[in-house]
């Protein structure tokens, strides 16, 4: 792996330092966050415009904070979704009391955290906020799985504009929606790309291989084959493009041609040529086209290209001038005087957990389970995790982008750290307050989840000093329905579900508390087994889903997840 970096695990926090300093009159951050970038100089009465994402994407997301465009930006780590928290931060800054939109791509963890976040921002600030969803990767054949990418852009300029025009919150919203149902795009990809922290290639493709829609993580296109020309290469994109979009012989255009991270402009302006060639020969006008990086995947090499089908009203938007980090349509002040930014804002004040160093009250009895043996098995979960972190990524690599052995280490470790060598006298506060830690550190979808199902468990025995085993099924039951409710998958679609439902089958069986330690050991086994049987299931959800057929033959990684923490409650309670 060649990067000029730091250490691989500052990668994220020494790209926002690097930003922060280079942009000091343009962007700020908020309540101590760095992942909660914001504009700094806010328009009173204009809706506020909000994204977010996984980082390696530059200039997606943040780079396009700026006037005309977006307002703020909640930050992930490298191809991980953002966390909830930062974006309810983001969202809390730049409301100037219009409301906000919210413009993401379709990613199951950025759907799940905006949606969170525009719950909690509604109820605990009354903030009105709207969601609009890009969808415009046209390598997925179903509209609803389709992944936002490059041609999000455009909903970003439009919407940005009509926000400077101070319209209202509606019609803001109402041009997000125009604007994303008008554009499409495909891409093509000519290598990997390589996450820093994971450090090596995420997919492997040989020197004179293509891919043709695939996604900007590394998710898989529709076909492999050998490398063709450029002309070849934008009509295979624009044969999937343009009869979407059903152009008719004057209609007008924008075109957007896309580096991924490591393709030179001049291989980008070749295929532009081809692509104005198709549009002429089919009669329709480029009013304006965006050549350059504007949505990346680290140093892949590739392209896409995305098209607007414009009217007067998107045409005008999109004419408005911007001034983002990264995208300008007129030119900057070069007279600015240079001044010194400073990065010690004080973090945020850390919640204080209600339930942190008292007198830790003595069992009843021997069999029972308190407060310090569910942070023992925290502790358990997280050496395990560990151990297994680098078998996670693998896995995971299959189908998605290999963080989720390195999410769940982030999460788990963290959750230590919140709960080690404190006393609690609560169940349901330790798994509350572990659930909290980890949806703040393992943004990832499935850490959302997991996070979730901790939260709804210590939901269920909130109060408790202690629970004895057979209250073990009860609490594995509502971390089940905690995810369910969250993610909206079943058992049977692949995911999680697959391996921890037949652990709590298991455990919800046994009848007396001395039954208890013997289900434990024979939930691991069916866990196991739950999760071995994902090779034989069609993945409903997540970024496998988009394989299809293919996506039979894959063991789901996250359901390997449940049973290895299925096996470790079994082996530290059992």
């Amino acid at each position: 792996m060649k990067k000029i970096i730091n250490a691989p695990e500052d990668f994220v926090a020494d790209t926002l330092d690097g930003i922060y300093y280079a942009h000091p009159d343009e962007v700020t951050y908020v309540d101590g966050s760095k992942k909660a970038m914001v504009k700094r100089h806010l328009r009173q009465g204009k809706v506020g415009i909000a994204t977010g994402g996984g980082s390696g994407h530059l200039p997606l997301f943040l780079g396009y904070i700026g006037e005309g465009m977006l307002d703020g930006c909640s930050v992930g780590e490298v191809f991980q979704s953002s966390s909830a928290k930062d974006m309810l931060s983001v969202t809390r800054a730049i409301d100037t009391g219009a409301g906000v939109l919210y413009l993401y791509g379709n990613y199951g963890g950025d759907k799940m955290n905006f949606a969170m976040a525009a719950e909690q921002a509604g109820f605990e600030d009354n903030i009105r906020v709207c969601r609009v969803i890009g969808r415009d990767d046209v390598a997925v054949e179903r509209q609803e799985n389709r992944r936002g990418i490059a041609g999000i852009f455009f909903v970003y300029k439009c919407a940005g504009a009509a926000a400077e025009e101070m319209m209202d919150l509606d019609e803001c919203y109402r041009i997000a929606q125009k604007a994303a149902a008008n554009v499409r795009t495909m891409g093509v990809s000519l290598s990997s790309c390589t996450l820093p922290r994971v450090g090596h290639p995420s997919f492997e493709i040989a020197e004179d291989e293509m891919e043709i829609g695939m996604g900007i993580h590394g998710e898989p296109g529709v076909r492999r084959g050998k490398i063709q020309t450029a002309a070849e290469i934008a009509d295979e994109l624009l044969e999937r493009i343009l009869p979407e979009l059903e152009l008719a012989e004057g209609d007008e255009v924008a075109v957007l041609l896309n580096g991924l991270g490591g393709t030179p402009l001049e291989e980008q302006y070749i295929v532009g040529k081809r692509v104005h060639e198709a549009m002429d020969a089919r009669g329709v006008n480029v009013f304006h086209t965006y050549v350059g990086e504007f949505a990346t995947a680290m140093e892949m090499a590739g392209l896409s290209i995305s098209v607007l089908k414009l009217d007067d009203e998107l045409k005008g938007l999109l004419a408005k001038p911007a001034n983002a980090l990264c995208f300008k349509q007129f030119q900057l002040d070069a007279n600015r005087a240079y001044e010194r930014v400073d990065l010690d804002q004080a973090p945020a004040q850390a919640d204080e957990a209600p339930a942190a160093d008292v007198e830790a009250a003595p069992k009843s009895c021997d069999e029972a389970l308190d407060s310090a043996d569910f942070v023992r098995l925290f502790g358990a979960w997280r050496d395990m995790i560990e151990e297994n972190k680098e078998y996670l990524v693998k896995l995971d690599s299959v189908g998605g982008d290999g963080d989720l052995g390195l999410a769940m280490s982030d999460g788990f470790n963290a959750a230590m750290a919140t709960l080690d060598g404190r006393t609690f006298n609560d169940v349901g506060e330790v798994l509350y307050s572990a659930g909290k830690t980890i949806s703040e550190t393992a943004s990832s979808s499935l850490g959302t989840l997991v996070a979730f199902g901790f939260i709804g468990a210590g939901k269920a025995v909130k109060g408790k000093s202690e629970i004895m085993p057979i209250e073990l099924g009860t609490v594995l039951s509502a971390f089940e329905e905690a995810i369910m409710h969250l993610g909206g998958a079943k058992v049977g679609d692949k995911t999680f579900l697959d391996g921890f439902d037949p652990a709590v089958q298991v455990v919800r069986a046994a009848k007396t508390d001395e039954e208890v330690p013997e289900a434990l050991r024979k939930a691991a086994v069916a866990a196991k087994e739950g999760s071995d049987g994902t090779t034989k299931l069609l993945a409903k959800f997540g970024r496998i889903a988009v394989r299809g057929e293919e996506s039979r033959s894959i063991l789901d990684p996250g359901s390997v997840l449940a049973a290895l923490l299925v096996d470790t409650l079994a082996k530290t309670f059992a």
